[in-house]
């Protein structure tokens, strides 16, 4: 697997020559764009000519850019009640699919959707899938991957309804987003990779801290990383672990530095344990 971070944590502390230049020298191999509604590196107001250009200045260091993700499918989420807010999600998941095969990018990740008590969790889940089927179509005609990711909000929870919820869609172009850390707040890392290890198209790597709750840096919480690695490496898991940190208020090359060095220890644990 192939060492990657997303630009989060980076927005507001370099630009995007910055964040690219600072990742090359971390010895990172490639970047995570987050899609933003306002400000960021790629927004969903950036044009195709500032994406290719994005594009170039990510292949003149060296790097890839490997997956895009999002958070706004928190909010026009596929699940939502609301049918204005569903179709802008999917307007956005078309967009990401558009910029990713402009980038490069053989990856997006989605949020499958959000759930709350006024919405019924079975039209939720028919909601989601319909929508991720629609969208598929368009990604493999683009040669990228929709990428599910298991969240923590109460939606598809547990490793065997995540996996059986890809499994009923049956795409090739609809994979799994596999993320540590909130596989950590609602089952264990090992079980999610058991039931899906074969579909996993890209890794974030966080970790967790069970006494407070909170997510951390890999290797600063409770996970048990060298289960985790064999896990993924016993998958036959390929693609990129994104290394998806909490942001430093000061000094964000340290932050870059230490993200490289820990994903580098944590694909360090796989050769040990062969």
């Amino acid at each position: 697997m192939k060492k990657g971070i997303h630009d989060v944590p980076f927005l507001t502390k370099w630009s995007i020559s910055q964040f690219l230049e600072r990742a090359a020298i971390a010895g990172l191999e490639g970047i995570e764009l987050n899609l933003q509604e306002k400000e960021g590196y790629l927004t969903v107001h950036s044009s195709l000519v500032e994406v290719r250009a994005i594009a170039e200045e990510v292949k003149g260091v060296g790097l890839e850019v490997p997956t895009l993700s999002t958070g706004l499918h928190n909010h026009y989420a596929l699940t939502s009640e609301n049918s204005d807010l569903r179709k802008r999600g999917e307007e956005i998941a078309f967009q990401m699919i558009e910029f990713a095969a402009e980038l490069g990018a053989s990856v997006i990740q989605i949020v499958p959707g959000t759930v709350s008590r006024d919405t019924s969790y079975e039209r939720a889940y028919e909601r989601s899938q319909e929508s991720l089927s629609l969208l598929a179509s368009e990604a493999s005609a683009a040669g990228v991957t929709i990428a599910v990711e298991n969240v923590c909000n109460k939606f598809l929870p547990s490793p065997l309804e995540f996996a059986r919820f890809l499994n009923e869609i049956n795409h090739p172009a609809v994979k799994a987003y596999f993320d540590t850390g909130n596989a950590m707040v609602t089952g264990h890392p090992e079980h999610f990779i058991e039931a899906i290890g074969n579909q996993i198209a890209a890794v974030h790597v966080k970790d967790y801290r069970y006494e407070s709750g909170d997510f951390a840096a890999p290797l600063s919480g409770d996970a048990d990383w060298p289960g985790i690695m064999n896990a993924l490496h016993e998958a036959e898991a390929g693609g990129y672990l994104i290394s998806t940190p909490p942001a430093y208020q000061h000094c964000p090359e340290r932050l870059i530095e230490a993200a490289s060095a820990d994903l580098t220890a944590l694909l360090n644990l796989v050769e040990e344990g062969r």
